[in-house]
């Protein structure tokens, strides 16, 4: 009977040790870099409300919004709501020949997201031109979508009050703790250059850990500096601070920091005051750390808006391999004659290359299968062994 028992933790404990040989490995990819190469940006719903129809300036208007704005549309005549639609937006009153407009966040923020505490709308008014183009872009969100599209891990804002003084030291003080904790942080052991998926179909790595774009990888942090109160920035600065009701608050006296990463994913932010080395290590440690959990509904953070041909932009992007990244085997090849390439998203994101983009997909699901394959062959193997190590102890059980 001991022995019995004996063998069956015997094998027991090997079914558990294939099983985590086999499923159990951890993306190695750092959480900025799969975030901007794998995790697609919730929508924002944008509300019009109108009465009767659109005429053709305002449907024009409408039909002006970019279709790389992570952003859907919601049209609805406000003579005519549905319960529902009632229910949601409440009594709306549109003044005569105008049309209203109301900013959701997300289905994942408030009840559907359990980092976010919010289900406000981020902003109601008159839609026209004016109101639009600060829905859809500023020239914050331009400069952090070319800061990421070049590299960096992260860029760091400073949501400022309006005292320069005061925020220009934070901002000062916020780049010197950034700096040290860049040359501290190292990028995850395992990580695979795009050149490499010959290795993925040997079974050596797993596809997981296989970049999917070939903007450079390095541990990087910017930091830039918006106002609050600047009429450039003003729905942005609602996006960074509506999700959450204490911060919602016009009179707001301290400046607030935000890491952007990714496709423009963002955390709670951290109070100007209190930051020091060990909480931004303690940031910037999980913005850098290997993506243990992929799925990006269990990851803290809120996207924002941005509007960028993502896809095209990781598909297209140029060869280069930045010397932060520890050499890995075949990347040197990938390396472009042409470093000027890495600037052409700042310039023009439409004339970025696609052939590269599919190529690369294209290796990573033969990669993927190939990899594949090999663990049900692993697994297999395992199996017959432990199927005949369970005939042998039951025979030996039953031998005099």
């Amino acid at each position: 009977m001991i022995n019995s028992v004996k063998n069956h933790k015997v094998l027991v404990g090997s079914f558990i040790f294939f099983a985590i040989l086999i499923y159990s490995h951890a993306c190695q990819v750092p959480v900025f870099r799969y975030a901007l190469e794998r995790w697609v940006s919730d929508k924002y719903e944008l509300a019009i409300f109108f009465n009767g129809s659109l005429n053709e300036e305002q449907e024009s208007l409408v039909n002006s919004i970019d279709i790389n704005a992570n952003i859907e549309i919601h049209k609805v005549d406000a003579g005519n709501m549905s319960g529902s639609e009632i229910a949601k937006y409440g009594d709306i009153a549109v003044p005569d020949g105008q049309i209203l407009a109301q900013l959701n966040y997300p289905w994942s923020v408030g009840r559907g997201n359990s980092f976010i505490n919010s289900d406000q709308s981020v902003w109601r008014g008159l839609l026209d031109h004016e109101s639009l183009q600060q829905i859809v872009d500023s020239p914050a969100r331009k400069s952090i979508r070319e800061k990421i599209i070049s590299g960096e891990s992260a860029v760091w804002v400073v949501l400022g009050t309006g005292d320069e003084v005061k925020e220009k030291l934070v901002e000062n003080k916020l780049k010197n703790i950034l700096r040290g904790i860049a040359e501290k942080i190292e990028i995850p052991e395992g990580v695979v250059g795009p050149g490499e998926l010959d290795r993925v179909a040997s079974g050596e790595v797993d596809v997981e850990d296989v970049l999917r774009s070939t903007i450079p990888l390095k541990i990087s942090f910017d930091v830039i500096r918006i106002d609050r109160n600047d009429p450039n920035e003003k729905i942005f600065s609602r996006l960074l601070t509506s999700f959450i009701p204490e911060l919602n608050d016009s009179n707001l006296d301290y400046p607030l920091i935000y890491p952007v990463f990714g496709r423009g994913r963002t955390l709670n932010p951290i109070p100007a005051s209190i930051i020091n080395e060990e909480i931004m290590m303690k940031a910037c440690s999980y913005i850098c750390g290997a993506c243990s959990c992929e799925v990006k509904r269990e990851n803290p953070g809120i996207d924002l808006i941005m509007t960028a041909a993502w896809q095209d932009i990781i598909a297209g992007s140029s060869v280069v391999v930045d010397k932060v990244l520890p050499p890995l085997t075949g990347v040197a090849d990938l390396v472009s004659e042409d470093s000027d390439e890495s600037d052409q998203f700042s310039n023009d994101e439409t004339s970025v290359s696609k052939n590269n983009g599919n190529d690369l997909n294209k290796e990573l699901e033969e990669g993927l299968l190939g990899q594949f394959s090999i663990n049900w062959i692993v697994g297999i193997f395992f199996l017959v062994i432990l199927s005949v190590i369970s005939i042998v102890s039951f025979k030996l059980k039953r031998s005099p």
